[in-house]
């Protein structure tokens, strides 16, 4: 990672963004506006109203002039809540307070002004929804509910409250509205925080600093690309008028986690998190700071390993920090730069589902974003928005140490995702294996016209241009070895040693050849968008949205040739009809296609520079551990051992070790080729994934003190990330021998992911002390693929290789997804025990249900003898199949309950008021201790199994059905859980402790 702007320059390139107006940053800027109209007690239209907006948000005030239709704009207004003022001579003065969230406008319902011969201000009743009453279903969290709910104080938390979210994908990754994990759109103040290889959001942020996170899961307007998921817009802290600020410890500890019948023993040792924020101004209305740190400096959990359950300890110390200026020389320009930095260090991590300590890893992950933002409001109904931002990371030292044959080759046990015996990836340095760094560079600049008409009411257009760069670079060495071997079996013995079973050609051995290092370069996966977008007020009862987004991919891989150069256009239409004209009922309905950014993954996957590429051998060399009592007998082979007899007959059989001697490779039975560029073609472009979507739903004020919200999302996609291996695209001669070539691409063939999904939420002031809130999904995830894994992000689908060697009802069989989740409901109320001017007790529940999810006994057959070969180089030697339906089995229903109580004291120290606060929680309350993750491994024909009599037998799957325990076994231990993190989260205990001002 280049650190040109290290520590030592962070004031001065802050200077730099805020003084010479950094340009434009990403795809949606953190503010948000307020729309409205002005009438007088007989409805007519109030020309001439002087409109000003204040907050402790904003530095001055805005102002707006209704014009001759009575309507106004208010733009460019940070997130928070306004005080709007209504002024006009012969009328009386009104008042409303507004919440504005951020990336949405807020229409403000009409204002009525009455004549008065005094003076007089009437207050008109708040607007300060967080469930938005436009077409887009979207949901706002205030970071002050965070902080009282017994959650985390995370991004990811936050987003998860929201209707349409799942935590369904792999590893608990966030799914919105259907789609996969990678594919929604993270921002932090604008800032796209998507990491790019799996898409999950990078831990940018101090929790302290956070002010609210807004979430959007479906009706999204075309100033949103590169999603086909979901929106989240968090906005951090700016400063103000008066100094601000805060000092946090979080407390936890692994001996405060209850134990269930996989943990380990507990450790009793104290982590401590410290956070701290300060704001203020340097010149009060112009120019604020703001800033923020974090610092965690060693938290520790005990835990252990699936199969052998050996417990270790797992350690990360990290320091984050953040630093804002916002500077307005006058109401009408306002520039700001931020920068963020973390620094961490995680010891004892091991990758996938390693059941050994011999494949954990040390590792740092430095990460750094530096962002220049400015609004600019030209004449009172043109405004504009520009942002320049640019985030980097790192993986430093990620992976294995030793890089020769035996300490460097990966084991992995065939039928299951099990690792052992060494790391995952290369983590010894360069030159061999240099860091992996994984960036992005985004501008954006957005203008705003806002028209009022006498007859057709008002359009708020808003067009704008966005550019986004996905660069990683990486020599993406899958070992230290580049090796790795997949054992037939494993035996466990009593001292969870684990002993390799070598039982034939079932045994791989791997070998992923690294080409042409000296040629690569970073990847640029650039985006290139127009958008424009009109908001049309008809008046008081219609409304419609009418926008377009142009998305252009043009990309070139890690060997600099372009891979992607496509374009897409995304029309999005709405309406909203509000029944009486006063807000109390609000009817919507939308359609739109959302196109997601290109994976880098994939545009990258047939490089041939500094890229990998895989041949795959049948291992026929002397058996080892055949015996599967040698551990009782203390007569088994090491792994080490049995290593190198695997080795010994790999080189003696025409095995090597180096590209450069690729010609000299002739190994028996080679198959599973991939040379990147070679067998691996992207013989167009690559395209972006995209969605259809529809949804109608309403709005429904409870009287003053609520809201409800409903929307039936329905969601289709297409363009999936598919290979094509067919006898029509022939075979290339390589420096092996010929090989079958395979189209990297978008195939839809067959293909199928569609989405149902209702999508309810609800917030009720039951009393001045008691708020109650919620939601409820009710959703169908359905097709045949899934199109992601915990190990490697998108994945394509294989179902058009080598069709004549497959059947699709059982290849790939249409039902329930691994991400569907049938119910998610979470409940959560806040009541105030004590709310006096100088104390404040309040206690917070959070109820909790979840569907379990779906799963299926999976493996893979050898259809080979039963189909003659039309004419391919290499048939494969193993395809999918599902030996149950893919959604046969769930997991556990999921209950929890979740507490939190907070205790705040304040008192006037130096002539500011202080306020002391304590929050201890307890989660998982009663300790329900229902599966999230079973194992699924499957023994399949051909292999060793105790369930089958010797080895599974094959059959014929054309024509056959396999019977389980003669063709197939679910392996010991299927559908059970394998380690403690197979349990929801059990009974833990958390506490916080500080001071705000």
């Amino acid at each position: 990672m280049s650190r040109a702007r290290t520590r030592n320059a962070v004031l001065s390139v802050l200077l730099l963004a805020v003084l010479a107006a950094v340009p434009p940053t990403e795809a949606q800027i953190s503010t948000g506006e307020l729309v409205g109209r002005v009438q007088d007690e007989s409805g007519a239209s109030l020309p001439g109203v002087t409109i000003t907006a204040t907050s402790e948000k904003l530095q001055g005030s805005r102002v707006a002039v209704s014009d001759n239709n009575g309507n106004y704009k208010l733009p460019a207004l940070p997130a928070g809540v306004y005080k709007v003022s209504y002024e006009l001579e012969g009328f009386a003065s009104a008042v409303r307070e507004v919440k504005i969230n951020v990336g949405e406008p807020t229409r403000s319902d009409p204002v009525t002004m009455k004549l008065s011969s005094v003076e007089e201000e009437i207050v008109v009743t708040g607007e300060l929804e967080t469930i938005s009453k436009t077409r887009t279903g979207a949901a706002t969290f205030e970071q002050g509910e965070i902080e009282k709910l017994p959650i985390n104080r995370t991004l990811s938390s936050a987003t998860s409250m929201a209707p349409g979210v799942h935590n369904t994908g792999p590893g608990g990754n966030i799914t919105i509205s259907g789609a996969m994990s990678f594919e929604n759109l993270f921002l932090m103040n604008g800032v796209v925080m998507n990491e790019n290889v799996r898409g999950q959001p990078f831990d940018l942020f101090i929790e302290d600093a956070i002010q609210e996170t807004t979430v959007a899961a479906s009706g999204v307007s075309a100033e949103y690309g590169r999603f086909t998921g979901g929106v989240v817009n968090a906005i951090t802290k700016s400063g103000g008028n008066d100094f601000s600020g805060s000092f946090r410890v979080n407390l936890d500890n692994d001996d405060w986690v209850s134990r269930n019948s996989l943990s380990p023993e507990r450790k009793d040792e104290l982590n401590e998190t410290y956070e701290a924020t300060l704001g203020g101004y340097f010149w009060k209305d112009h120019l604020w700071f703001f800033t923020a740190g974090r610092d965690l400096e060693r938290s520790e959990n005990q835990t252990t390993r699936a199969v052998t359950n050996i417990p270790f300890t797992r350690t990360d110390t990290e320091t984050r920090l953040e630093g804002k200026l916002t500077l307005s020389p006058n109401p009408s320009h306002t520039f700001t730069g931020s920068y963020f930095e973390i620094d961490e260090a995680q010891n004892n991590r091991g990758s996938f589902t390693f059941i050994d300590l011999d494949s954990l890893t040390n590792r740092t992950l430095p990460q750094e974003m530096i962002v220049g933002n400015y609004t600019g409001i030209l004449t009172s109904n043109f405004f504009v928005e520009a942002q320049y931002s640019e985030r980097e990371f790192a993986f430093v030292g990620s992976g294995a140490l030793e890089t020769d044959l035996i300490n460097g080759t990966l084991m992995r046990r065939r039928g299951t995702s099990h690792r052992w015996h060494s790391p995952t990836f290369c983590g010894a340095g360069p030159p061999r294996c240099p860091d992996e760094e994984r960036n992005n560079d985004n501008f954006v600049v957005k203008g705003s016209y806002f028209l009022s008409t006498a007859g057709a009411g008002t359009h708020d257009l808003v067009f704008g241009y966005d550019t986004f760069d996905d660069i990683r670079f990486s020599i993406n060495r899958q070992t230290g070895s580049d090796f790795t071997v997949w054992a037939s079996d494993i035996i466990v013995d009593a001292n969870n040693n684990i002993y390799s079973q070598f039982l034939g050609t079932d045994t791989w051995i791997g070998w992923w050849a690294v080409f042409n290092e000296d040629i690569a370069q970073p990847t640029s996966f650039k985006t290139n968008s127009l958008y424009v977008n009109d908001s049309w007020q008809l008046n008081d009862k219609w409304s419609f949205n009418v926008g377009v987004r142009y998305d252009e991919n043009d990309g070139t891989n890690s060997a600099g040739v372009k891979t992607a150069s496509d374009d897409k256009i995304s029309p999005r239409l709405g309406l909203s009809y509000d029944v009486k004209g006063d807000g109390n009922l609000v009817v919507h309905a939308s359609w739109g296609t959302y196109v997601a950014a290109i994976a880098n993954s994939r545009a990258d996957q047939t490089s041939n520079g500094g890229a990998i590429g895989r041949f795959i051998f049948p291992y026929g060399g002397p058996l080892v551990n055949t015996d599967p009592n040698c551990a009782a007998a203390g007569t088994c082979t090491s792994t080490d051992d049995a290593l190198r007899i695997m080795f010994d007959w790999y080189l003696a059989n025409g095995g090597i070790t180096d590209v450069s001697n690729l010609p000299a490779l002739a190994v028996p039975g080679t198959f599973g080729v991939i040379i990147p560029g070679e067998t691996q073609i992207i013989p167009n472009t690559i395209r972006s994934p995209a969605t259809d979507e529809i949804a109608v739903g309403f709005t429904k004020r409870l009287g003053s003190k609520g809201l409800v919200r409903a929307d039936l999302v329905l969601r289709e996609w297409e363009d999936f990330y598919s290979n094509l291996t067919t006898t029509a695209t022939g075979t290339v001669q390589t420096a092996t021998g010929v090989e079958d070539l395979t189209l990297v691409g978008n195939y839809d063939d067959g293909l199928s992911r569609e989405y149902v999904g209702l999508h309810t939420q609800f917030r009720y002031r039951v009393t001045d002390r008691l708020t109650l809130a919620g939601n409820y999904t009710y959703s169908e995830l359905e097709g045949n693929f899934d199109g992601e894994t915990g190990n490697s992000g998108p994945v394509p689908s294989g179902l058009n290789t080598y069709p004549e060697y497959s059947e699709r009802s059982w290849t790939a069989p249409v039902g329930k997804l691994a991400a569907d989740e049938e119910h998610r409901l979470r409940v959560w109320g806040v009541y105030d025990v004590i709310d006096t001017a100088r104390n404040n007790l309040s206690v917070s529940l959070l109820q909790n249900f979840f569907s379990g999810n779906p799963y299926g006994a999976v493996g893979s057959v050898d259809t080979r003898p039963f189909v003659t070969n039309p004419g391919y180089a290499s048939p494969p030697s193993s395809v999918t199949y599902y030996f149950s339906a893919p959604d046969a089995f769930y997991t556990d229903d999921i209950t929890r309950t979740d507490l939190a109580v907070n205790y705040a004291f304040s008192w006037n120290a130096f002539g500011r008021e202080v306020e002391v606060f304590l929050q201890p929680e307890v989660l998982n309350l009663f300790n329900e201790d229902g599966v999230t993750g079973v194992f699924t491994g499957v023994a399949r024909a051909n292999s060793a199994s105790s369930t089958c009599p010797g080895r599974c037998q094959p059959f014929n799957p054309f024509t056959e059905t396999p019977v389980e325990g003669v063709n197939w076994a679910k392996r010991s231990g299927f559908g059970e859980p394998e380690d403690e993190n197979d349990f929801q989260s059990p009974r833990t205990y958390r506490f916080s402790v500080g001071f705000r001002f």
